[in-house]
């Protein structure tokens, strides 16, 4: 049984929360459902082992791939592929909380099918290429990258719909811009640099009201691709717009800065105020510096800055204290 949940029980029962009729039924309960020592001894070796397999095999590859027909690398790759997909599947069925480094066997199998959509990816490109080599069918490359990006985003679609794990939501993130982007680029063949900035703005946007209705989660990792994204996108779009002029820019990176502090006080977000706040940190010595060059002024100006909002900040806070007492 879970030391963790021995610890609560006992706690509860000396609270009076819990009888001790329930408390024995909880022991008994969770003793019976905890996985047996040869089950966890068989589970570990399968992983061990499961774990010499790819390291023996990505060792080994580099070795023989030159060797192995076009086929034989396609069906190599099939053969990896379907291997992760099993070995992420069985993990799943572990009930160990912490196996080796990873804290729950939901995270093992996250990695492992992220693995397996890298995997998936390459099976996809191979088979293209195998058609363009050996049919008559002639693909240009544009047309490739949106199949290959197309069919990425599905498995990661379908990977993130049946798993809601860490890595599929990255997976799914990434290869969502991969096909966007991939259908821009036919679309508008030339597009501006300051577009392409428009673009990844409006899918940060789109992904951060997606988590902020709970259709994506964790929530902080939703924001944190939202936000990044839109953060990136803004310097590209501003870097673009406004050439040389340094202080618009600076300006209007620290608006966005305050932007994102603001929205993560609505939100009770800490990782939107960690991008907010890392933007205020580069661009308020940056402005400083622009308007007094060649000045003793700018480090005493931000003490200053900081400390009349740590002093505001405290009072703030005192005064919420004082209404709940």
């Amino acid at each position: 049984m879970d030391k963790k949940i021995l610890n609560l029980l006992n706690k509860w029962k000396e609270n009076n929360l819990i009888t001790n009729s329930t408390y024995q039924e909880i022991v008994e309960f969770e003793s019976n459902s905890s996985p047996t020592q040869k089950s966890k001894v068989a589970k570990a070796i399968t992983l061990i082992g499961s774990l010499f397999l790819l390291s023996g095999l990505l060792g080994t590859l580099p070795l023989i791939w030159d060797n192995l027909t076009y086929w034989a690398q396609l069906l190599l790759l099939v053969v990896t592929t379907v291997f992760l997909i099993y070995e992420a599947n069985y993990s799943e069925k572990f009930e160990d909380k912490n196996i080796f480094i990873f804290k729950s066997s939901e995270r093992v199998s996250s990695v492992l099918f992220l693995i397996s959509t890298i995997s998936f990816g390459s099976v996809i490109v191979f088979s293209l290429n195998i058609i363009n080599n050996t049919t008559e069918f002639s693909l240009s490359e544009d047309i490739q990258i949106l199949i290959v990006s197309f069919m990425v985003l599905i498995y990661s679609l379908y990977m993130y719909s049946r798993t809601k794990q860490i890595f599929q939501h990255v997976a799914l993130f990434y290869s969502s811009i991969f096909f966007l982007g991939s259908v821009g680029n036919i679309i508008f063949p030339n597009i501006e640099p300051w577009a392409g900035g428009l673009f990844l703005i409006a899918t940060g946007l789109i992904w951060g009201l997606y988590t902020f209705n709970k259709i994506l989660g964790p929530s902080w990792l939703g924001y944190l691709l939202s936000t990044s994204t839109i953060s990136i996108g803004s310097i590209i779009l501003i870097e673009n717009l406004f050439g040389n002029n340094n202080l618009i820019k600076i300006i209007l990176l620290i608006i966005g800065s305050v932007i994102f502090v603001w929205a993560s006080i609505q939100l009770s977000e800490q990782v939107i105020f960690y991008i907010g706040g890392l933007g205020l940190v580069i661009n308020l010595p940056r402005l400083i510096t622009e308007l007094l060059p060649d000045n003793i002024w700018p480090p005493l100006i931000l003490f200053l800055v900081g400390g009349v909002l740590v002093a505001v900040g405290l009072y703030l806070n005192s005064i919420r204290e004082n209404l709940k007492n």
